[in-house]
């Protein structure tokens, strides 16, 4: 009866490490924050470039035809040195979300959500560009702009279009984006 229970429990301890890892996934950690992505995904922060202000954080994709794919950029915005989202009002909040809907404006955007990451907001937007349809989302601290996209890509090369982002994305996005910390945190 003892070994059944001992046979039991290692049996539980291997299902239980197992789920915790996949429940883990694939973490993708650059300078300035981290974020958790489902396992199967892929991500690159190697060979990164720095040019016209700016500086690319890393990639992402999700390993599937039609998969959701992005990455991740720090822009500085000196006209906007003095907004701190995270410890913004509603009103600040608010007129940032107005002044970013103001700025992608050639692409069509919509409001979708404010997520908060502990104490970070992000902002989240449906746009369309000229290739299609991309979500983006953006926090902001005395200038600095994380900027985030994910896109659905098919996996031909040669299309290089992208394709309409669907609720069961968006709601997976918003599972990747509620693990966003800061870096060292």
């Amino acid at each position: 009866m003892k070994r059944w229970i001992c046979a039991a429990a290692a049996v539980m301890l291997v299902l239980f490490t197992a789920c915790m890892a996949a429940a883990e996934g694939v973490t993708f950690t650059t300078k300035y924050f981290t974020m958790q992505f489902p396992e199967g995904w892929e991500t690159d922060t190697e060979d990164l470039t720095q040019e016209d202000g700016v500086e690319e954080l890393g990639y992402f994709g999700e390993q599937a035809a039609y998969g959701l794919s992005g990455g991740a950029f720090l822009v500085y915005y000196e006209e906007l040195k003095d907004i701190r989202l995270f410890d913004a009002g509603k009103e600040e909040l608010q007129a940032y979300i107005d002044a970013l809907m103001e700025e992608f404006e050639e692409d069509r955007p919509v409001y979708l959500d404010t997520l908060m990451a502990g104490q970070i907001p992000l902002v989240m937007l449906r746009c369309t560009d000229k290739d299609g349809e991309y979500i983006h989302v953006d926090t902001m601290t005395n200038g600095y702009a994380i900027e985030i996209q994910f896109y659905v890509m098919s996996d031909d090369e040669q299309d290089m279009k992208t394709y309409p982002v669907t609720d069961r994305q968006i709601e997976q996005i918003k599972s990747v984006l509620a693990t966003f910390r800061p870096a060292g945190n």
